[in-house]
């Protein structure tokens, strides 16, 4: 019933930003506040069930009122009150209050069941909540758990598996989520959102996260090349023949020539330290290249530029040899 009311999922959404705990601990605090209640009236009702009959066991039964002078009838609201909310406390976890009258037992027996109840349900809630806390993180530890065993199964090398997990660590940085699962997930509408919606905006959503480590090849020289890339963070060496000739550093980009002509990779391009790169294939550019009748025109002037230099260059080359 609470879940239907609009002010109740108006303060649990406020409360959810607030303190970021999540739709679970939001459903727990009302539970908490429905126990709070409930014992107040197990107290009260408790009370006054045992008033009309002049608690006639009250002041031999309970060793609190029998010690106290004047015994409850003497008790002023705020001492009875208390007294017996130690007691609804106390019903909700074992039987605390010692009912005497077929009345008290009655009573007492559907407030231990409706207790047993919410506290049930609040501890469901609870499970929940540690269940779901930091579920990436959960995810991450258990994605690297079963890496790690599978390297021991296959009997990879130490060098080896430590490179693998830099690589993991590297990627996910202790939580593990699948992003292009979770884009795919969505409408086109809300992967655009906060993109332009030019050439620009349709590119960046074509791009896909790449991820290396100290040393690993991008790509080499002389391959084939597929597409283009955008550093993200870290860098890059250019490696021509063997040798480096330049580095690349986060804005930069490399392997363009792909895009636009299908020849081998004119150099090597090696991570020199972590990075991030953002690849797009050269099967996307064309495809969001073909939308734009002024962008194609341009990337043809480019792509003939591009051809003549090259031929230029084969043939200096050849007559060198």
């Amino acid at each position: 019933m609470l879940a239907h009311n609009g002010m109740c999922r108006k303060i649990g959404y406020h409360i959810e930003n607030l303190g970021g705990i999540g739709s679970v601990m939001s459903r727990i605090i009302p539970i908490c506040g429905l126990l709070i209640v409930f014992m107040h009236l197990q107290a009260c009702s408790l009370y006054y069930v045992s008033s009309l009959q002049k608690f006639s066991t009250w002041n031999n039964q309970f060793d609190h009122w029998r010690n106290f002078e004047g015994g409850i009838e003497a008790a002023n609201r705020s001492e009875a009150y208390t007294w017996m909310l130690i007691q609804a406390v106390g019903n909700m976890f074992a039987m605390n209050f010692k009912p005497q009258t077929i009345p008290e037992q009655v009573l007492n027996i559907i407030f231990i069941v409706c207790g047993g109840a919410l506290y049930a349900l609040l501890v469901g809630l609870l499970s929940s909540a540690v269940i779901a806390y930091d579920s990436s993180g959960r995810l991450y530890r258990q994605k690297l758990d079963e890496l790690n065993e599978y390297m021991t199964w296959k009997r990879i090398d130490v060098p080896t598996k430590k490179k693998v997990l830099s690589y993991y660590e590297f990627k996910y940085r202790g939580k593990y989520f699948e992003e292009q699962n979770l884009l795919a997930d969505m409408n086109g509408s809300l992967r655009m959102m906060g993109v332009i919606p030019s050439i620009f905006g349709k590119i960046a959503m074509a791009l896909t996260a790449m991820y290396y480590i100290t040393g690993d090849f991008v790509f080499h020289q002389g391959e084939i090349g597929a597409g283009m890339y955008f550093i993200h963070s870290g860098m890059v060496n250019i490696i021509v023949s063997g040798k480096q000739v330049a580095t690349a550093k986060e804005g930069s980009f490399f392997g363009e020539v792909a895009l636009i002509a299908n020849i081998p990779r004119t150099a090597s391009i090696q991570a020199a330290c972590a990075c991030t790169l953002y690849s797009l294939s050269a099967v996307d550019f064309t495809t969001i290249i073909n939308e734009f009748e002024d962008m194609k025109e341009r990337m043809e002037l480019i792509y003939e530029e591009r051809m003549e230099r090259v031929k230029r260059e084969a043939e200096a080359k050849k007559a060198i040899n």
